[in-house]
């Protein structure tokens, strides 16, 4: 178990045991095994969908299936005549010794066995069966799962749920729990950032999370690497080792089963060995792992890497319309050991000059008031805020309803198209600048201005404490990765 692990660092001489796949960039052809006629062949209408090769369905019964072609459909996965990359199976945890066997002898290079009932049951006869699926298998394919959703690869066009994004990005997410991944996949569409690839492997019987992470990270089509982990076998704790040390990306990590109830549900969950807590720990500080609590912090994370890169995030600026609001974030921001400083006095002095309406403040926290209403002079005070060099970030606070024009005490001026073009500054000056857009009062506006910023690459918030204990996690990476 990971518990003995020692805390060293493998040597150069380390022989490194992970399966290679990376033959998945290039799947051409693929076949849903045992689709079930009871669920509208679901597996097979999601891939039917978006699959941008060869599509087969295999049944032992079924000879036609509505909407598909008739040709496409066969007995056994040995009778279809061209080449098949790729299985994904769907039949009874008893048969699928059968397809694996099939599978061998057709040449297939990857299989997902969907199917649960085998070591995650905790029987047995369930782990008797999935060491025999491995024996069969006898190296030739890999095997994701049991007990696992597979790949979403958008790129391809594989996806196991119809309504995934079909988009393309760098960023690769591994998963044991293919609800995780389904929550991760969904909430990225709506955060407007996009997955290379996902990978729910479940049990993980022949590929585990170390041979994907190993895949990821020599991945020319993945930037950054997003990880729910429940645990590893017995016996790979040098193996993770080694690959932490020759990766080169930054890598976050939401670990599961930390606790001692934690810890039991996940050997129900996946048959993970969870491991000595202390010890994952060490491997997480050791190797710079960004390590998060829930699985909003590992996306809200993803988001402001992706958006802005890996940033040292120590000075923040702040931009509020209440000087009350304004202090709480000041305590926040402090809560989580970083600073507001002042500006410096040649970018104070011009900040004094735009300030023009009274009861505002220009030092740092910047307290604005009523002249957020004068947008164009808004822009020009977060362009001098952002250009400020001691300034590594701006937190800015912004209630939807000022997006109302009903709220606007000038309505000849364009506030919505000045204040989005302010809020795409931080782009110009390489630096996050972070709205927090108030949710509650008018949650249609704050959609509709939060899909727009999206688009351009500026994450929106709506509670302070869904990103301002993040910024210290990217300014830690940073900083361990100059030293």
């Amino acid at each position: 178990m990971l518990n003995f692990i020692p805390l060293m660092t493998p040597s150069k001489t380390f022989n490194l045991n992970v399966k290679d796949i990376s033959f998945i960039n290039d799947i051409q052809s693929m076949a849903v095994v045992g689709p079930s006629k009871k669920r509208n062949f679901f597996f097979l209408r999601n891939h039917q969908e978006n699959f941008k090769g060869d599509l087969y369905a295999v049944h032992s019964k079924v000879k036609e299936i509505p909407n598909f072609p008739v040709a496409n459909v066969y007995s056994s996965i040995k009778d279809i005549p061209g080449k098949v990359d790729f299985a994904f199976i769907t039949v009874p945890a008893l048969q699928v010794l059968d397809v694996i066997d099939d599978c061998v002898e057709k040449g297939v290079k990857l299989v997902n066995i969907f199917t649960a009932e085998f070591s995650d049951a905790g029987t047995k006869d369930g782990r008797r069966l999935e060491k025999e699926i491995i024996e069969c298998a006898q190296n030739k394919v890999r095997i994701l799962g049991p007990n696992g959703m597979g790949i979403f690869y958008p790129k391809l066009g594989i996806a196991w749920r119809s309504k995934f994004p079909t988009t393309p990005g760098n960023i690769g997410f591994i998963g044991q729990s293919g609800g995780v991944c389904n929550i991760a996949i969904y909430t990225a569409k709506e955060m407007d950032i996009h997955f290379s690839k996902v990978f729910s492997f479940g049990n993980g019987a022949d590929l585990d999370f170390i041979d994907i992470l190993h895949f990821f990270s020599n991945d020319d089509e993945t930037d950054l690497i997003l990880c729910y982990l429940e645990g590893i076998k017995e016996n790979r704790g040098a193996d993770l080792r080694q690959v932490l040390v020759d990766n080169k990306k930054p890598i976050v990590v939401l670990k599961g089963g930390k606790s001692e109830s934690g810890a039991l549900a996940a050997r129900t969950h996946t048959a993970s060995l969870s491991g000595n807590t202390q010890i994952w720990n060490s491997i997480f500080k050791q190797h710079n792992l960004i390590e998060v609590e829930t699985l909003e912090q590992l996306m809200h994370t993803a988001r402001l890497i992706d958006f802005y890169g890996i940033n040292d995030l120590q000075n923040i600026a702040v931009f509020s319309l209440s000087g009350g609001y304004g202090v709480i974030l000041v305590d926040l921001i402090e809560k989580f050991r970083m600073n507001v400083p002042q500006f410096s006095p040649k970018i104070q002095e011009q900040l004094d000059k735009k300030f023009i309406i009274r009861g505002t403040s220009s030092k740092n926290p910047l307290d604005v008031a009523a002249q957020l209403f004068y947008s164009q002079s808004i822009k020009e005070i977060i362009d001098l805020a952002l250009s400020d060099e001691k300034i590594d970030a701006l937190i800015m606070d912004l209630p939807s309803w000022y997006f109302d024009p009903g709220y606007s005490i000038t309505p000849a001026e364009n506030f919505e198209v000045n204040m989005l073009e302010a809020l795409y500054l931080g782009h110009k000056h390489n630096k996050p600048l972070i709205p927090i857009l108030e949710r509650a009062h008018r949650p249609e506006e704050s959609y509709r201005i939060s899909r727009l910023l999206a688009k351009k690459r500026v994450p929106v918030f709506g509670d302070p404490l869904e990103f301002i204990p993040l910024l210290p996690k990217i300014t830690n990476y940073k900083r361990k990765l100059k030293s």
